[in-house]
């Protein structure tokens, strides 16, 4: 189901790229965007998983502009880690620069377990995050979660912030 979603999802993001796409006649760029399906993979070390690795699917589109490569992306993946994991939707857009750059805004679920960063073991929690890559899929990733169950704890919201390469 939810990958139903992620499909419908990329090829809505893929429709204004196709209305505005030229081939460029003369050049070496490939203006006409292109459906593309990528695995979605990385690693991350921060708070609260300490070390994880994700694994998921990348749906979108890409094309070239100016010299420059673009894409526009909608990616499901999960991450398990040593003291959390997460589950995330994420919409991915590439093409600010050069050198692979590119923004993310994801809805995760995340879960903890054994001894996580700042926040108590066996939480689960549902909150936003955003992902910057200033260079080839490598860069930081910061988000805001809610508890939505688990033990009680004074502490109901929290930010987590690690370093990854890929998603």
């Amino acid at each position: 189901m939810l990958l139903v979603v992620a499909a419908a999802a990329a090829a809505a993001v893929a429709m204004p790229a196709a209305a505005g796409a030229q081939r460029c006649r003369g050049c070496q760029e490939d203006t006409l965007p292109h459906m593309r399906i990528w695995p979605a993979i990385g690693i991350h070390a921060g708070i609260p998983q300490k070390a994880s690795a994700a694994v998921g699917v990348l749906v979108g589109t890409e094309w070239q502009r100016n010299g420059h490569d673009h894409s526009r992306n909608v990616a499901l993946f999960a991450e398990p880690g040593l003291s959390a994991g997460r589950a995330s939707l994420a919409y991915v857009q590439g093409g600010f620069g050069h050198f692979g750059s590119g923004i993310g805004v994801a809805a995760t679920l995340l879960r903890t377990w054994k001894d996580p960063l700042t926040v108590s073991p066996n939480m689960s929690y549902a909150g936003g995050e955003v992902l910057l890559w200033p260079i080839v899929f490598i860069g930081p990733r910061i988000g805001l979660f809610h508890s939505v169950s688990g033990t009680e704890t004074d502490k109901k919201w929290f930010v987590a912030l690690d370093l990854g390469i890929g998603m």
